[in-house]
């Protein structure tokens, strides 16, 4: 039986995710002595910590407004388990990826970057759409990747500006 996600789920997923970037960003600002370029880290770590707290919003919205929860499949453990999906995007391609960083990169560098970890997010995204149960759960990945777009809107114009 092909596995199919919840909005629920899908929020889930998406919530750890963004602590996952979030985590990543801030052991990626330690690399830095510029205190600019570890700036850069930490607003981008801010950025995805604020995401996840409005993704556990409305999680919480939709299960107070529905009564439905996320479950856990302990036959599908891969599939049933937020964390182990959130794991599937490029955080999850290293067993630490801040270290591919020298903590020499450049704030072009580091912006570049976090434009193609974006990039990776939303294509990871676009195929969750293919296991969305419903509608609901396809607007609310449609949303998320909206989400990620205009963040790559901001980091793009961080890049022109300089």
């Amino acid at each position: 039986m092909e596995k199919k996600f919840s909005i629920f789920e899908v929020l889930e997923i998406a919530e750890r995710i963004e602590h996952n970037a979030a985590k990543f960003f801030l052991k990626a600002a330690e690399l830095f002595d510029d205190p600019q370029l570890r700036d850069i880290y930490y607003k981008l770590a801010n950025w995805r910590a604020k995401h996840e707290k409005i993704l556990t919003q409305r999680r919480k919205d939709y299960s107070e407004k529905t009564g439905e929860l996320g479950t856990f499949d302990p036959d599908d453990y891969v599939l049933s388990n937020p964390e182990v999906m959130a794991s599937l995007t490029w955080l999850g391609s290293k067993p630490d990826p801040a270290k591919e960083l020298t903590g020499r990169e450049s704030r072009e560098e580091i912006l570049n970057d976090a434009v193609r970890r974006a990039d990776e997010v939303i294509a990871f995204y676009e195929g969750l759409k293919d296991f969305a149960r419903d509608p609901a759960g396809e607007d609310a990945i449609d949303k998320i990747i909206d989400e990620e777009k205009q963040h790559i809107r901001l980091l793009t114009q961080q890049l022109e500006q300089h």
